[in-house]
């Protein structure tokens, strides 16, 4: 069976590398899917979680991730991504705990605070994870 080589990158390090037989992705106009064999592709990505299958039927690995990119030749997939979690690895007390301190500091916040940018990437960042946790 032919398969491809996913890899998972963030700006800190490489969070996952493994071959598997398909791959899907969440893009900004919708989920995306790749097998080998794929036609090369560059695509930006939505929050969302990526999910590797190791054969038809078993997918072997998720992960949460927050944006980027991701690139496919007919033998691999790179995501690019800001953060990274594996989705069995995400604390769902501690992603609701980060999610009300987010929420308490906007609401603190004026309109048009300088602040208000990095607080809301944050807040869809934990929203994301909740929603995978939750899956």
């Amino acid at each position: 069976m032919a398969s491809l080589v996913c890899d998972i990158v963030t700006p800190a390090q490489q969070e996952f590398s493994a071959e598997c037989y398909m791959v899907a992705v969440p893009g900004e106009s919708g989920h995306m899917g790749f097998m080998p064999g794929h036609a090369p592709l560059m695509s930006t990505l939505a929050d969302g979680e990526v999910r590797i299958f190791s054969d038809a039927n078993t997918l072997s690995h998720r992960f949460a991730c927050q944006g980027g990119y991701v690139q496919v030749t007919g033998e691999k997939v790179i995501v690019l991504t800001d953060r990274a979690v594996p989705a069995d690895s995400i604390d769902t007390a501690d992603v609701s705990a980060k999610l009300a301190e987010v929420e308490s500091k906007l609401a603190a916040l004026e309109e048009g605070a300088p602040e208000r940018s990095v607080l809301e990437y944050d807040l869809r960042w934990y929203r994301t994870l909740q929603q995978i946790a939750s899956a």
